[in-house]
């Protein structure tokens, strides 16, 4: 992606615009959709397919953000996907435009076969649609597929991750940071230096590491990480059981099951969601909020995806 890329938005109106109100009870916020078209590249084209004599009210709002409304009428909903899929293939044939990427504003399962072509035509095919009504053989065939829902989202995202960290409070001490997941890489490495040596003993090497190669890291975040690590019971301690020393005073080893520092941070991130959502009380958790509390950040699609799967994974638990 880059700004050398030309992109064509090619929206079907009618399948967004009733997805988001059945699932959202609000009008779609046709501005984040062009952002998201626009971090591809610059967008050449920027058509909306639709009846509009039924849809009067909206043709305004949609002139005014710079789309070009194709008229498709008296057919029914077929004839704009139809219209569509061959302005597509006419686009792909105009040489002089020098498309590299499409986007298919749509969950519909019918434009699956165009999105196949166009790739096979040497585009990059982006699909984006709600997820709850997007066919997945459309997320299948595109390139990369933005869920519409991550997009409006990012706008609760601030005030849902206070929530979280409300939420963990009273067992784990947490602070939102981008750094959370590259200190774990390396308190796995500590930890598999300093065998059987206690929490404790940790708990001085890891800040000092930082201090003396990375300083600009604040100290706080990096105490938090054996609290996180041990509260999601990422560590099993010699002696076992009730009696003995107190459990920081023992010698400690990861949990069974971890071997790579990828596995540590999973088992910490998965068990971080565990409390959250007790602590929640069983609400739903929000998996672009999550991905901030986690990763300090949520503007990575592939990310976002992964705590998506780690939140679905407790369910099976």
């Amino acid at each position: 992606m880059g700004n050398d890329s030309q992109v064509a938005l090619l929206v079907d109106f009618e399948n967004l615009l009733l997805s988001v109100r059945d699932q959202f009870g609000e009008p779609v916020q046709w501005q984040r959709i062009i952002r998201m078209a626009e971090q591809q590249g610059r967008v050449v084209v920027r058509r909306v397919y639709a009846d509009w004599s039924a849809y009067g009210p909206q043709q305004k709002d949609l002139q005014v953000l710079g789309f070009e409304l194709v008229h498709v009428g008296g057919h029914g909903k077929n004839a704009a996907d139809l219209r569509l899929a061959i302005d597509a293939v006419h686009l792909v044939a105009r040489k002089e435009l020098s498309l590299n990427h499409i986007i298919l504003a749509s969950g519909d399962g019918d434009f699956t076969d165009l999105a196949h072509y166009l790739r096979g035509q040497g585009l990059v095919v982006v699909g984006i649609g709600v997820r709850a009504t997007t066919a997945a053989s459309l997320v299948a065939a595109c390139d990369h597929f933005v869920y519409y829902d991550d997009l409006i989202e990012a706008r609760r995202t601030p005030h849902t991750v206070e929530r979280y960290l409300k939420a963990l409070a009273p067992k784990v001490r947490m602070t939102i940071s981008p750094y959370r997941p590259w200190i774990i890489v390396r308190a796995y490495r500590l930890i598999q230096q300093n065998r059987g040596v206690s929490l404790n003993v940790l708990k001085e090497k890891l800040p000092n590491y930082y201090q003396e190669h990375h300083p600009e890291i604040p100290q706080s975040v990096v105490n938090e990480i054996l609290h996180q690590l041990f509260h999601t019971y990422c560590f099993e301690f010699v002696p076992s059981g009730r009696e003995g020393p107190p459990l920081w005073e023992r010698a400690a080893y990861l949990t069974e099951g971890i071997h790579s520092a990828s596995d540590l941070l999973e088992h910490c991130d998965r068990g971080l969601l565990r409390i959250l959502r007790q602590n929640l009380g069983g609400e739903p958790i929000d998996p672009v909020a999550a991905t901030t509390l986690l990763y300090g950040r949520s503007d990575n699609p592939q990310l976002v995806e992964h705590v998506r799967q780690l939140i679905e994974s407790l369910d099976r638990e």
